[in-house]
């Protein structure tokens, strides 16, 4: 192999490892996109099972209190 088509074949694996790290670095981005999309996901999905937790302790709450709405006992009308 002579010294030039050494080098046009250096020259061609250069270009294909400049491609192929082009192609890594887009994959990279589009990664770092999802990931930040499935963060903030997480984070609202958190936000709602907090409130969600908030609902049912609330309602717990109202059932151990018990009752059907209707006042026992004497009121005092005055």
């Amino acid at each position: 192999m002579t010294t030039k088509e050494h080098l046009s074949k250096h020259d061609r694996e250069i270009a294909a490892i400049r491609t192929l790290l082009g192609q890594g670095m887009r994959l990279l981005v589009q990664v770092q996109q999802a990931q930040k999309r499935t963060e903030e996901a997480q984070r609202r999905t958190e936000m709602n099972l907090q409130r969600l937790e908030r609902n049912v302790e609330a309602f717990v709450n109202s059932l151990r209190r018990g009752g059907n709405g209707r006042v026992k006992g004497k009121l005092d009308i005055e």
